[in-house]
């Protein structure tokens, strides 16, 4: 392999874990906001007040993007063996 496609695979998965990362951590960051907005508005400051909302956050969207991610996650699998086995040759 060449470095241009080495540098090349390396910016397909960096794009790629970024991608399936995003609706995790942008639950996590809104709900992140609303406890923030709703402990300063009653000063209450507890650490489970924070902690588990983002919590149930995250498993929400895992449910609901855990059909998307899998499928995406086997077509870039399906993808890198097929370069991978494309080396050999």
């Amino acid at each position: 392999m060449s470095p241009a496609e080495i540098v090349a695979a390396s910016r397909e998965m960096m794009g790629f874990v970024l991608m399936l990362s995003t609706p995790f951590l942008l639950a996590a960051v809104i709900a992140s906001l609303a406890i923030g907005i709703f402990q300063a508005a009653t000063r209450m400051n507890d650490l489970t007040l924070s902690f588990v909302p983002r919590f149930f956050a995250v498993l929400l969207m895992l449910f609901l993007v855990a059909t998307w991610a899998g499928a995406r996650m086997t077509a870039y699998l399906e993808r890198a063996a097929m370069a991978t086995a494309g080396i050999g040759r």
